[in-house]
Order: C-alpha cells, then sequence, then structure tokens
C-alpha cells in the first residue's frame, strides 16, 4: 500500500508537555511515522502527500454508545420532531414528512416521527391519542418520545397493533412506556434488506462526516446487522462499527460460535446489551427515592435482582462481554450487584475476561456508587449532551440528588474509566457537539466540567478502553491505526463553550479520507 504523509498540521501532545507535531505518515492503516515536534517530515518517492492546511488534528473520536443503523432508517422514514416546542409544530412536521414521503389516504402506510419531548411543548403536556386522531385518522400514526423509552400512537395504530384504545383499556391515551410498545412497533411494517443496507450506509458516512472515525452501535434486531456485513463485506464501511446485539440474540449468536471481538478490522462483535430501567425522561429510571416533580413514583426496574444476575451470567458464560442500560441509581446498585455475582463466571471465560463490564449512560451517581464501580473494574459510556437536554434535572431529582446527575468528572476523578458518546439519535451524531458539552456544563452543573484533554482522550482511548482494547488503542501515536480528525479550528484557542462549534474539516480512518469537507 501507499504511503500517506499528512503534513502542515497542528498535532498537539495530550500525555506530555511538548512542541506540537506538524506531519503524521500513514502505512497500511497505522500511523509509521510521526513529528514528535520540530522534525522534518519524511521525502522519499511514492509517497502521496495531503496538506491539512494548518489545521489541528485530534485522535479520532469514537461514539461508545449510538443507535446508528436504526439512526439511519430512522432518517429515512420518520419525520425529526427534536426540538418541535408545540403540538401545533409536531403536526407541521408530521404533515410535512407525509407529503415527502407521498403518503396518500388509503395506502396503508404509516406516518412516524421520532425526537419529541413534552418538557418543551407550550402545552406542557403529553401528546395524546386524540391529538394524534385530529392529525392522521385514517391511517396508522406513531410518533417516539426522544429517549425512545415511550411512544404515542392514534386510534387506528392502536387498532393495527392489536391493543384496547377505549378509555378503559390498556393505553387510554395511546402512550406506551418500555415493554409496552413492543405490540406498537411490531406493527409497523419491516423494512426490506435493501433499505437497510441504503440506511446503514447513510448513517456510517453521517458518521465520518461529523468527525466519528467508530462507534459503538446497539443493535436492534439482525436485519440490522446482515446491513453491515454486507457492507463490510464488500469494503464499503468508511468507520470502523462495533456491534452491540440485543440479549434476544444471544443464543443464536452463541449456537453459530460467535463471541466479543469476532469480526474484521472495521466491523466486530461487542457486548451483548441489557436494561436494567428506562429513561428520566419518561420518569421510568429507576430510583432510590420517588421523583421530586412526581412523588408518586420511583420509576421501575425492568428484572428483578436473580433475573438479572442470571442473564449477566448468561451472556459471561457464553463469551461475551455485557453492557446494561442504567440511569437511575437504584437500576445502577442493581447492575453492580448483578455483575459481581457474575464476576466469578466472568473470570472463568477467556473470551469474557478479556472485556470489562460496562454500563451505559449511568446517569445517576453517589460516591458509594462510583467507588463500587471503581472497585469492580466497571467502564461507563457517557453521553455529555443529554445534561443539557435534561436541563430539568434539578426539578425532576431536587437540587441535592441532582449533584450526581451526568456526573463525569465525579466519575472520571473517582477513578472509572469513560467512553464518550451521543446515544444517536436521542442526541445529534455529532463528535464536536459531545465533545463541547463535556468542556462545558449548563448552569445547573457547572461542577462536573472535564479538561479539554481528558474529553479527547474519553472520546478516543476512553471508548477503545470500553471494548477492552490494549493500552494505547486511540491514541496518535506510531503503530497505533491512523484515525484522526481535523478541525478547522484550535479548540484549544477558542473559548470551552464555542468547542461544539468547530467544523470538521477532514476525517481519515485507517490512512485513508473518509470526509473532506
Amino acid at each position: 500500500m501507499q504511503e500517506t504523509l499528512f503534513l502542515n498540521a497542528r498535532i498537539p501532545r495530550l500525555d506530555a508537555a511538548g512542541p506540537a507535531g506538524t506531519w503524521l505518515l500513514a502505512h497500511c492503516g497505522h500511523i509509521s511515522a510521526l513529528d514528535p515536534g520540530g522534525e522534518s517530515a519524511p521525502q522519499r518517492p511514492g509517497i502521496q502527500e495531503v496538506d491539512l492546511r494548518g489545521r489541528t488534528v485530534i485522535p479520532g473520536p469514537v461514539d461508545a454508545h449510538c443507535h446508528l443503523v436504526s439512526y439511519g432508517m430512522q432518517r429515512r422514514r420518520e419525520a425529526d420532531l427534536r426540538g418541535a416546542r408545540s403540538l401545533a409544530e409536531i403536526r407541521a412536521r408530521l404533515e410535512a414528512h407525509a407529503t415527502l414521503l407521498d403518503l396518500r389516504d388509503g395506502d396503508g402506510r404509516w406516518l412516524l416521527g421520532r425526537g419529541f419531548d413534552q418538557e418543551i411543548l407550550a402545552e406542557r403536556r403529553w401528546p395524546n391519542r386524540d391529538d394524534l386522531d385530529s392529525i392522521a385518522s385514517g391511517r396508522p400514526l406513531r410518533i417516539t418520545r426522544i429517549c425512545g423509552h415511550a411512544l404515542v400512537a392514534n386510534t387506528h395504530a392502536l387498532h393495527l397493533a392489536g391493543v384496547s384504545s377505549s378509555p378503559h383499556g390498556e393505553f387510554p391515551a395511546g402512550v406506551a412506556t418500555e415493554e409496552r410498545m413492543t405490540p406498537l412497533n411490531a406493527a409497523v411494517p419491516a423494512p426490506t434488506d435493501a433499505e437497510w443496507r441504503e440506511a446503514a450506509l447513510w448513517a456510517a458516512h453521517e458518521a465520518a462526516r461529523v468527525g466519528f472515525v467508530g462507534v459503538h452501535s446497539l443493535m436492534a434486531h439482525e436485519r440490522e446487522i446482515r446491513a453491515l456485513v454486507a457492507l463490510d463485506r464488500d469494503g464499503e464501511l468508511p468507520v470502523r462499527v462495533q456491534m452491540q446485539p440485543p440479549y434476544a440474540m444471544l443464543d443464536t449468536l452463541q449456537a453459530a460460535g460467535i463471541q466479543t471481538g469476532f469480526g474484521s478490522d472495521y466491523l466486530t462483535f461487542g457486548a451483548i446489551k441489557l436494561f436494567s430501567d428506562g429513561s428520566l425522561g419518561a420518569r421510568t429510571a429507576a430510583l432510590g427515592a420517588p421523583y421530586s416533580d412526581d412523588p408518586r413514583t420511583a420509576g421501575e426496574l425492568i428484572y428483578g435482582p436473580d433475573e438479572l444476575a442470571r442473564r449477566v451470567q448468561r451472556i459471561y458464560d457464553a463469551g461475551f462481554q455485557v453492557c446494561t442500560h442504567a440511569i437511575g441509581d437504584r437500576a445502577m446498585a442493581a447492575t453492580l450487584d448483578a455483575m459481581e455475582a457474575g464476576e466469578m463466571v466472568r473470570q472463568g471465560n477467556p473470551s469474557a475476561r478479556r472485556f470489562p463490564p460496562r454500563i451505559e449512560h449511568a446517569s445517576l451517581v453517589n460516591p458509594a456508587l462510583v467507588e463500587r464501580m471503581r472497585s469492580l473494574g466497571v467502564v461507563a459510556a457517557v453521553q455529555p449532551q443529554f445534561a443539557r437536554s435534561d436541563y430539568w434535572a434539578p426539578e425532576r431529582l431536587g437540587v441535592e440528588r441532582a449533584r450526581g446527575c451526568y456526573a463525569f468528572r465525579t466519575l472520571w476523578e473517582g477513578g472509572v474509566p469513560l467512553g464518550g458518546s451521543t446515544d444517536c439519535p436521542v442526541e445529534p451524531l455529532d463528535a464536536l457537539a459531545a465533545l463541547g458539552q463535556m468542556v462545558s456544563r449548563p448552569p445547573w452543573s457547572p461542577d462536573e466540567v472535564i479538561p479539554l484533554e481528558a474529553a479527547l482522550r474519553i472520546f478516543s482511548e476512553g471508548s477503545y478502553q470500553l471494548q477492552g482494547a490494549p493500552p494505547g488503542a486511540g491514541r496518535l501515536a506510531v503503530g497505533q491505526r491512523a484515525d484522526f480528525v481535523a478541525l478547522e479550528q484550535d479548540p484549544w484557542r477558542v473559548p470551552a463553550a464555542e468547542v461544539e462549534c468547530i467544523s470538521v474539516a477532514v476525517t481519515v480512518v485507517g490512512g485513508i479520507i473518509r470526509h473532506l469537507q
């Protein structure tokens, strides 16, 4: 393979003092030479040169928790309701989407939307079945909350799903949360394999465009996996993808002899995903005490302690890493209990032992939970953008309890390895937005800000550490993958609040330019 010299760059050193480098040499997908600061670039025949025009180079960010293929399909099939400020705006976006897709009365196709947040609606309430009936009474309509843990359906959709829409039925307002969403989601006609492939390819290119060199993608079902496998087989993946299959697929994967780490340079199987609770936005995250703004509930655990522990041990026994969605402090405690109970099984399986137990979100912690995470070697995928979106956290949790919400600095200083992520499509797929909101916190939580150098490492080395990679993975260093991003502005030379506005000029994966602005 041809050597590629990336020159006229500014390559800061994150782990030691010293001058920034100005060039990087890539060969066979890895960094073969790197300017230690002030040395001349190699000159020999056959080297391809890429002029980075003085831009700042950072280690390639990896989104440690997103729903890549689902995001691609959503953008193709569903109206984007994020940021809608009223029911009238939701109606307008849904009607515009119906026009875009040329939906016609009587054609039987569903009208879908995703991303509404009842907290910011002018009406200060949830949309309901009657609202959706007024938008589309003659076709099925389903909209999903921004967190993905709740939805609202109209009467036609409820009928097709075979659930009651009567005032005394299970879904009197058309609202469903958590597992109660299953029949509504199952009733939506499935996309074709070709549509899944197109969605996966679009989303992977979008990840490169916004500054990610890789993602850890939660997989909803095997058709998403097949789409990514087809792209990898044909050499079309522009970024590296680690797939996190659901627990429901464990038996199938185990029967096929697949374990965590199986795959290629661009596509691998990662952890098996479990859920311990729901979301703060839907008040289904399991808390140790009732919600401050709704004392009638403290959320809910998806499984009892024995069942959660049994599932964790089954995952370890099959040779997989485990990752568990846990948001509330009660869910965090239950998850750590299950991981501790399964530790002997993990240590007894050489494949599982290679990978640390990981928690997805770790949204509400306290000192005891942080210490347990550290002592058990638990790692966490965190989402900086949540801190801004969930501005209502002090009201929902109470001011004192909210100090432990999205407590990234507390976790980092407490010795818990972190990987940065977006949870797209819950939040925008945007590397600099996520990085920027880690180094600049909202007013309700200023003490949890992370220094820039640490934030950059959390999104690069940290995300690799979550997937059990050897030390050094994700760094800009000789021998490591030539995965990096060149920025239009230097993040060290702008106010912290402006880091999220920096544009991505070039994304390089394996020494190949995958995005060029």
